[in-house]
């Protein structure tokens, strides 16, 4: 018996009531862009965003409390059979792929050392390579700031968020006991999701930077699992592919260097690869639950850099695929790898439910919309074209060389993702007929009681990874490896600009995790057809069973060695990167040391001042009260007004940018010595860069 909302949702005043809501969105949508200026709308976003952001955290959450039998129960079967993850039954050739690489050693079990058998569960290792992630991303890498002054915005965003619930960087903000305000708000070209999870920190323990490394090194943690369970999701079978793409992941260079920084892209990385997660999970089964925790975090993913919102385009190209349509197989209705698939779930686009739940995620996105609107024309810090095809040649050699110059990445990583994206063409797996042979056997006599025309074959050998899998796989590094050759800072050698290269490191190592699963197995091989010497068709019957008693031992013992030897390979490939992981570098060797020592000046002063300067983010977030430098130019009765208030305690800040050379800043820095007696409270050097902290009093 259909319930009341069954019957709403199949009635004609659904249809015509989801309808009506998509048309009042959209109409929203253009009735904001078209009346507007743009200065009014990012005064708009500057209250809206926080309130959306906060909506959609808390559905986010209802979602993840609705999914969480499921989430349990992937956890529960990380290398178990399950309805969570394909595994293959072991054929006749005793391809062992089963809950365990070994599995096929079952019947030794009992020997076993329990330190030896915990070791072996496949949670117990994906532990370690978390940990493992944690100690180098913590211990290894060093934990700064690498990109001037974007991260302490990023992080004054989060502490305006927080306190006073508007989306922006503060130009001018003081404390007055304990008490922050925000007197000047600028609302920035970056979206607000990575500062609202700083805001939710801020809120839970109080301002302080640290706290934000912390939480983009649980991030990485978190980016990890979600690799893991993505490999599981799209290859199935034993569980060996999903903890090497797990452990690719952890040990990629420059994923630990950045994720120890407070930089967006670990976030918009991990978040991304969670809405893809969700993705597959709800395609694997439709089930209604999964829809509505994907709808609510596919906007929220979006908010963490311009670019996220591509993950969206993902999204709907697995939907129109209409994969995991037998709800199964990786790809297909049958596990049988020659039957064609049969659908069993209809098209998603065809379906109700998804055009309800997408009206939750486009309600929830258009903030974003709004955002990209207001931001369009920016200058971004430098002049011309921002997106031009001029820059792909130029950005191809730097961004496609990096993946196979063997100095900032792996070199073994890039060729292990090449032998991924060939995965589907072993769906059949090595030693299992192809083409017509294939066909015959499907159509011979029967079998052990099979009716004629079944395949009496064993599961496939290789990572089950079907054309779509591996084609979605692709198309998910392409985007954001993709955006950047267009982008006139998209080379990974401007700058720091090879943070960029974070967003295409999951769909690397879930195809990297395959392919060393169909290496793996090509050297098991191998070592097989060795052990079992072809020449020997014509041998007894004892040298037979000598020959089999070869080949089982080779299955027991053999396949984890195999294993064990791939990853050593790996390890000892990737130990010539741990100079460039604990490197802080020369980069922006001049702005790190003028945010060192500001830190250290701020002590020499009383705790009621105000600092005049360039970053008055960066001061805020240490307590201090501060002042864009321009104001001692522009609005000198403030100056005289905060001069009175304060005692006397207002200094300038001589920074970085007062050291450049040909900047504008610089002229600033120059209008505030001509204009101020300047009295040196503190003061340091670094090579001919000078810095200091200098009372300011007006000229006589």
């Amino acid at each position: 018996m259909k319930t009341r909302a069954q019957r709403f949702l199949e009635s004609r005043s659904f249809l015509v009531l989801t309808g009506l809501l998509y048309l009042a969105l959209a109409g929203v949508l253009f009735y904001v862009v078209v009346a507007y200026a743009k200065s009014d709308i990012q005064t708009l976003l500057t209250k809206l965003v926080p309130k959306v952001l906060w909506v959609n955290f808390l559905l986010i959450a209802f979602g993840v409390v609705l999914c969480r039998r499921d989430i349990a129960g992937a956890f529960r079967e990380i290398g178990g059979q399950s309805p969570y993850f394909r595994s293959s039954v072991a054929g006749p050739l005793g391809s062992g792929d089963s809950a365990s690489p070994d599995a096929a050693d079952k019947g030794n079990r009992g020997s076993v050392p329990l330190f030896s058998a915990a070791l072996a569960a496949p949670g117990i290792r994906l532990l370690l390579i978390v940990l493992a992630g944690v100690l180098l991303v913590t211990l290894v890498a060093p934990q700064t700031h690498r990109i001037y002054y974007d991260e302490d915005i990023y992080a004054n965003m989060g502490q305006n968020i927080a306190y006073t619930g508007q989306a922006g960087m503060a130009n001018y903000g003081t404390f007055e006991y304990g008490e922050y305000f925000v007197n000047w708000l600028l609302y920035n070209k970056d979206p607000a999701g990575w500062p609202y999870l700083m805001s939710l920190v801020f809120q839970l323990f109080g301002t302080d930077e640290t706290l934000a490394f912390y939480l983009n090194n649980l991030l990485f943690a978190g980016g990890i699992l979600v690799v893991f369970f993505i490999a599981r999701m799209v290859a199935g079978g034993a569980p060996f592919p999903a903890l090497l793409a797990a452990l690719v992941y952890a040990l990629i260079p420059h994923n630990l260097i950045w994720a120890n920084t407070i930089s967006a892209e670990n976030a918009a990385a991990v978040f991304g690869g969670l809405v893809v997660l969700c993705a597959l999970a709800w395609l694997r089964t439709r089930e209604p639950r999964r829809l509505f925790l994907l709808a609510a975090l596919l906007p929220f993913a979006c908010a963490m850099r311009p670019e996220s919102s591509l993950i969206a385009l993902w999204v709907f190209a697995a939907t129109a695929m209409n994969l995991f349509a037998g709800g199964k197989g990786p790809d297909d209705a049958s596990s049988n790898p020659i039957q064609a698939p049969i659908a069993r779930f209809p098209h998603p686009l065809a379906t109700r439910l998804f055009w309800a739940m997408g009206t939750v995620a486009f309600a929830l996105i258009l903030p974003m919309v709004w955002h990209l609107f207001a931001m369009s024309g920016e200058s971004w810090g430098a002049e011309g074209a921002k997106f031009a095809t001029s820059y792909v040649i130029g950005n191809l050699k730097v961004n496609g060389f990096y993946f196979f110059n063997n100095r900032e990445f792996p070199l073994p990583f890039t060729l292990l993702a090449l032998i991924g994206v060939a995965a589907w063409k072993w769906r059949l797996g090595p030693g299992i007929p192809r083409g017509a042979e294939a066909l015959r056997l499907a159509a011979g006599p029967p079998v052990s009681g099979k009716p004629a025309g079944s395949l009496d074959l064993p599961d496939p050998k290789g990572p089950q990874v079907g054309f779509q899998s591996a084609l979605l796989m692709m198309f998910w590094f392409l985007l954001f490896w993709g955006i950047f050759l267009f982008f006139y800072a998209g080379s990974y050698k401007y700058g720091a600009d090879v943070r960029f290269a974070l967003l295409c490191f999951m769909p690397l190592a879930v195809l990297a995790g395959v392919g060393g699963e169909v290496l793996r197995r090509t050297l098991y091989g191998s070592l097989k057809a060795a052990v079992s010497h072809p020449e020997r068709e014509g041998a007894g019957e004892n040298e037979e069973e000598t020959v089999s008693g070869e080949c089982t031992r080779l299955r027991g013992a053999n396949r984890l060695p195999v294993a064990v030897l791939l990853v050593l390979f790996l390890l000892i490939a990737w130990l010539k990167f741990i100079p460039l992981i604990r490197t802080v570098g020369q980069e922006a060797w001049g702005a790190r040391h003028d945010h060192m020592h500001a830190r250290e000046f701020i002590r020499n002063i009383p705790n009621r001042s105000v600092v005049l300067t360039h970053i008055p983010t960066m001061f805020l977030l240490w307590g201090q009260s501060a002042i864009q430098t321009f104001a001692g130019l522009n609005n000198p009765d403030l100056i005289r007004d905060l001069m009175n208030r304060y005692n006397g305690h207002v200094y300038f800040h001589k920074n970085y940018w007062c050291n450049a050379v040909n900047d504008s800043n610089k002229t600033i820095c120059d209008g505030i010595v001509q204009r101020y007696d300047l009295e040196p409270a503190a003061i340091a050097r670094e090579q001919s860069y000078e810095y200091g902290l200098y009372r300011m009093t007006f000229k006589k």
